[in-house]
């Protein structure tokens, strides 16, 4: 348990670095630092795999999320420095984080599929993503947000998201285990809310819309990651 512990805080401490590295520097440091604190909570959540006495094979698809999380953010930093490949990092970011979301997804089912009929939550997550969906990109439309050619990206993401958010909740009130990682995908979703206003309402560089961003981004994925170590 020590172990685990002392690689939660070294999580906490990395993404601070970088927070601070990204508001004051940037550049090619800012992805440096981004890549070692995602690399943290991909170690954390590792360990904290290999300490558990019994084996789900829901496991290894959180991890793989994880690492998912850990490339999507060298991708999505790399635009910032990269800014003539501006759209084929965000569209290749979206994908990485989109699929990893699939990952948390089988993950959360071969983690629960023995105890709950899983049919009713999923329905029910479909129709609240569907509905939260179509509100996020309205109200963005109405706040003057400039989707442009990631329009129909962006409704895909939003869609994972908010579903992903809406399952985990549902199976947290129906067994408490899970809601550490339901914790953790509402973060996320949060965290992306706050990157489309900077990404598409012009507030790419405000240094507290980042501040904000990355503290709810980086606390979602300790939050999964601490997923398996208290399961």
């Amino acid at each position: 348990m020590a172990v685990q512990i002392v690689l939660c805080v070294l999580s906490i401490l990395f993404a601070a670095l970088f927070i601070v590295v990204r508001v004051t520097k940037g550049g090619v440091l800012g992805i440096a630092t981004k890549a070692l604190a995602s690399l943290s909570f991909v170690a954390y959540g590792v360990f904290s795999l290999t300490q558990i006495t019994w084996f789900n094979e829901g496991s290894a698809f959180i991890i793989m999320g994880l690492v998912c999380g850990l490339i999507g953010d060298i991708l999505l930093d790399a635009k910032v420095v990269y800014t003539q490949d501006n759209d084929a990092y965000l569209n290749s970011g979206m994908l990485v984080f989109g699929v990893g979301h699939v990952f948390y997804l089988v993950g959360t089912i071969l983690f629960s599929h023995q105890v709950i009929k899983l049919l009713t939550p999923i329905l029910v997550s479909v129709a609240i993503a569907a509905v939260l969906t179509a509100v996020v990109v309205l109200v963005g439309k109405k706040l003057g947000f400039n989707f442009g050619k990631f329009l129909w990206q962006t409704v895909a993401y939003s869609f994972i998201l908010t579903f992903m958010s809406a399952f985990t909740i549902y199976l947290a009130c129906l067994q408490p285990e899970f809601l550490v990682i339901a914790g953790g995908l509402t973060l996320f979703l949060l965290s992306d809310l706050v990157l489309s206003l900077q990404y598409f309402g012009g507030k790419q560089t405000d240094k507290f819309c980042t501040i904000v961003n990355h503290s709810l981004y980086y606390a979602a994925q300790i939050l999964i990651a601490t997923f398996l170590f208290l399961f």
